[in-house]
């Protein structure tokens, strides 16, 4: 099992990539500006997530379990006002991969409410276009992780 440092670094080290209504491919990267591709899909309809509903935890679960999970969050995601885009997280030259949703229109108790629900370690927020943070809602890691600008906590 991975340490709390060592989850971090592969969030950073993740892309979170989702394709946009035109077919254009968008990367959102912890610590970098939003890209200039979501600004009209975002509209203002900040703050922008990627979330997943995957492997609670970090507990790798078996594929039917997660797409069973990634389902009750469509589910969820199902509302008026709400966008949301298909979604992958992936580290460059590695096999991992994990499915989730670029969303916007919720709002950020939704979405802590949300991350919490699914178990969740860390989402990507972006609170507007400057930077992209990972808000994260496990605070026993308080501490044991570096306290950077990129990392949100969740006051929990």
């Amino acid at each position: 099992m991975q340490s709390p440092k060592q989850l971090v670094e592969a969030y950073r080290a993740t892309f979170y990539d989702a394709r946009l209504p035109n077919g254009i491919r968008t990367t959102l990267r912890i610590g970098r500006p939003v890209p200039e591709a979501l600004y009209s899909w975002v509209g203002r309809s900040w703050p922008l997530v990627f979330i997943s509903a995957c492997n609670p935890h970090s507990k790798v679960l078996p594929v039917t379990e997660n797409r069973n999970r990634m389902r009750a969050m469509i589910a969820r995601l199902d509302q008026p006002g709400i966008r949301k885009l298909l979604g992958v997280g992936r580290i460059p030259d590695q096999s991992w991969r994990e499915s989730s949703f670029l969303v916007a229109g919720l709002s950020l108790q939704a979405v802590d409410r949300l991350a919490i629900e699914f178990g969740q370690n860390a989402i990507v927020l972006a609170t507007d276009p400057k930077s992209t943070r990972l808000r994260v809602y496990r605070n026993e890691w308080r501490g044991r992780i570096d306290n950077e600008a990129h990392i949100m906590w969740t006051g929990r």
